[in-house]
């Protein structure tokens, strides 16, 4: 299964425990707006400012987790989903060890910039889907065990699911990274 069809797989788990299957379109919104994050992030890897860009990477998935909660009508303050959202980056970005070989690149005048975006397009890219993936996971885990949900107990729930699931976050990360460059292989064909 691609790692496109695990993220629809997700959004439609997390759909089914919050029991929305009313609206059968949810699944591929949600799924959607992960893969639209997932593309803006490559707009970050162009921020010629080292640091700044994996910044801009962080500030788009936390807007990705906003985007996800007023889908399903879920709450949660702004600084918790941001602090969220920079761990699940900051983790996910060993993943993606180019990360740090994109932004030291980026010290170099020029071509070391260029160079250095397109490196992190890539990760960035799959950084992102992967930490929607993470998201809808740890949300779907919390909403089965029932209860209410707030930042700590979401926080607990996205630390537990990538602690015991790393392989699988490996594989989807690698299998996003491969997506991200056959498909731009394909782009460059027309």
């Amino acid at each position: 299964m691609s790692e496109l069809n695990h993220l629809l797989h997700a959004a439609y788990e997390l759909v089914q425990s919050l029991d929305k299957m009313t609206d059968d379109s949810l699944p591929q919104e949600i799924a959607d707006v992960v893969k639209l994050h997932a593309k803006l992030a490559v707009g970050s890897a162009w921020v010629p400012v080292p640091g700044a860009d994996v910044a801009a990477g962080a500030v788009n998935i936390w807007t990705m987790y906003l985007r996800i909660n007023g889908k399903i009508g879920m709450k949660l303050g702004e600084s918790i989903l941001k602090t969220i959202a920079s761990a699940v980056a900051t983790n996910l970005a060993g993943y993606a060890a180019v990360l740090a070989v994109g932004g030291a690149l980026k010290f170099i005048p020029g071509i070391g910039s260029i160079g250095g975006a397109v490196v992190m397009s890539g990760a960035l890219y799959a950084v992102t889907l992967a930490s929607g993936y993470v998201y809808l996971k740890a949300l779907t885990a919390l909403i089965k065990k029932g209860g209410t949900i707030d930042g700590i107990k979401l926080k607990d729930a996205v630390d537990n699911f990538m602690q015991n699931n790393r392989k699988e976050i490996k594989n989807f990360i690698n299998a996003a990274k491969k997506n991200f460059k056959d498909e731009k292989c394909d782009m460059s064909q027309m």
